[in-house]
């Protein structure tokens, strides 16, 4: 493999112990004896090393077509199951038949059969047994929409085998569908038994998919495993979570979660702005129950937009509020909290070498540089994609180290127990939102609705158990809604609340509170929201502030 700059000399692929949290032998090669590593070579090493661009000819017949054009992926509904079809793959003069292929993706990078870049998964086995792909029973094909640099999954997953932590590997393949023009996909490895016999000694256990946006509160399907009716370590595992008890939820959760790597797994993902993950947004993962120590291990998925993009940037908390359950009755305990931060630390001191990372994606990026040669147009945007992703890595990281250094200092209040709240920065969660500026003296936070739009000024606050109000004085100017805005209006709100009130009419300054209680130690994001497809609210920013009305129980 070749090596550049600071990095000569080291293997990035060789830090699968790094931090003593080892990913298990591998079992489908000889091993050395040592924990998480093994002899070469490894089923599709070839393809993961980068010695390779395989190009691809797909050949779905008509009669599979039809099948694949009756499924669409829709936001908010019971999706129809993903059926496999028949397909003749060519690589070069090698014929696969029978190959099982179905479309993949969801809200972002879904689009239909006929769409000019669709992503699919690929199952050589399924139709066809002992038929393997480079040795590899299953594959995916990401069609990058998301990551115009095609090189963010294989480099953040190469971060995560670095840290102890099991992930499918990626790379790149050029990929022809029926005929049409030949188009650059993202190669991931499948997730199967064969994944994780390299990682675990018992791949048995149950694999879970967290599918789009599915907390392990719903019934997550099973993706792999010899007891896909037995979900009783997962539920036992919820039950834990909800316990209001913050020592006896601590004892509960140890016994069936595997608290050791989940805080790595949250801290990485955190690190790296996945906002899209589990820890912040309950998304992108799967948990494996792991029969060989009886506990849960949470694994990471979907990382195309990594490193402050869409709803973070290089300088978002590094304690966010978390939204997965699991991550957010982890941290709630100040023990907890402050074993992430810890952690967070040596992986940023012992895994984020910030000139290894830039080289490693420049590397990658000369390589898929070649294999967009022709096209000039994709070619100037993964250019640009991949020189942006540099700078947010060298810019998160830096803003990491930071931060590590305030982390845990909690909201100050004064004697009357009343705060002011400042760094507020804007959100657009869905449409077109604008903002008015928020310089220095400038007295009102402002959100226009153009067009449909839910946007939001957020600030981040570290909060102690007790109970809160947040207040503010608030005026809208001809908001106008329709049957698309839900919970309509402008409100105060604590992020997370699903059902906060709403004013629809406020042409004068009106004052506004929102209460809540805070369990244990909590990062709280404070929200000013507007949800409207017309219109305008303003927010006074000086008025804007927290009062404690029950401090913490002495003990």
């Amino acid at each position: 493999m070749e090596r550049r700059g600071k990095t000569a000399g080291k293997d990035w692929l060789a830090g699968l112990i790094l931090l003593g949290l080892t990913t298990a032998h591998g079992a489908d090669r000889p091993t050395d004896g040592k924990p998480g590593l093994a002899a070469w070579p490894l089923a599709g090493d070839e393809l993961f090393s980068q010695r390779i661009i395989p190009r691809l000819r797909i050949e779905i017949p008509p009669e599979g077509m039809e099948v694949l054009r009756e499924y669409h992926w829709r936001r908010n509904e019971d999706n129809l199951p993903r059926k496999d079809v028949r397909a003749i793959v060519r690589e070069g003069e090698i014929v696969y038949t029978n190959v099982a292929i179905h479309l993949k993706g969801s809200a972002g990078s879904f689009r239909p059969i006929d769409a000019e870049k669709p992503a699919l998964t690929l199952n050589f086995d399924k139709f066809a047994d002992g038929q393997r792909f480079h040795g590899l029973q299953k594959i995916h094909l990401n069609n990058s929409i998301q990551d115009a640099s095609y090189v963010s999954e294989q480099v953040c997953r190469e971060l995560f085998l670095r840290a102890g932590l099991p992930a499918p590997r990626a790379s790149h393949a050029v990929v022809e569908l029926n005929g049409r023009p030949a188009r650059l996909y993202v190669l991931v490895e499948g997730w199967n038994k064969q994944f994780l016999k390299r990682h675990f000694k018992n791949p048995k256990g149950n694999l879970y998919d967290g599918g789009a946006a599915k907390d392990i509160t719903y019934p997550i399907e099973v993706n792999s495993g010899d007891y896909p009716e037995d979900r009783s370590r997962l539920e036992a595992l919820v039950t834990a979570v909800q316990e209001t008890d913050l020592e006896i939820r601590f004892a509960k959760v140890e016994r069936v979660l595997d608290v050791d790597r989940f805080l790595t797994f949250a801290a990485m993902e955190v690190i790296m702005g996945h906002w899209d993950g589990y820890a912040m947004n309950r998304n992108n993962y799967r948990i494996f129950h792991d029969l060989e120590s009886d506990r849960m291990i949470f694994l990471p998925h979907g990382m195309d937009q990594m490193f402050g993009v869409w709803r973070s940037t290089p300088t978002s908390t590094i304690t966010p509020m978390m939204k997965g359950v699991v991550a957010k009755a982890v941290v709630q305990s100040p023990e907890m909290r402050r074993r992430y931060l810890e952690r967070m630390s040596l992986l940023i001191t012992n895994v984020f070498d910030a000139q290894a990372i830039t080289n490693r994606a420049q590397e990658l990026s000369a390589r898929v540089q070649t294999a967009l040669a022709g096209d000039f147009v994709a070619l100037a945007n993964q250019y640009q994609a991949a020189n942006w992703l540099c700078e947010r890595v060298l810019a998160r990281i830096r803003s990491v180290r930071e931060q590590l250094a305030e982390a845990n200092t909690p909201l100050r209040f004064d004697a009357a127990g009343t705060a002011a709240l400042t760094g507020w920065r804007t959100s657009r969660e869905a449409g077109s939102p604008s903002f008015g500026p928020n310089r220095s003296g400038q007295e009102t936070l402002l959100i226009r609705a153009n067009n449909y739009a839910y946007g939001s000024w957020r600030t981040q606050v570290l909060l102690e158990e007790g109970e809160y109000r947040f207040t503010g004085r608030l005026r809208t100017q001809d908001l106008q809604f329709d049957d698309n805005i839900t919970r309509s209006g402008a409100t105060l709100r604590l992020s997370g609340d699903r059902t906060p009130t709403m004013l629809t009419n406020a042409p004068d300054w009106t004052v506004f509170t929102h209460d809540f209680t805070i369990t244990g130690l909590a990062d709280t994001e404070l929200v000013c929201e507007l949800r409207a497809s017309r219109g305008q609210a303003w927010f006074d920013a000086g008025s804007l502030k927290l009062i404690r009305k029950l401090a913490p129980a002495k003990k």
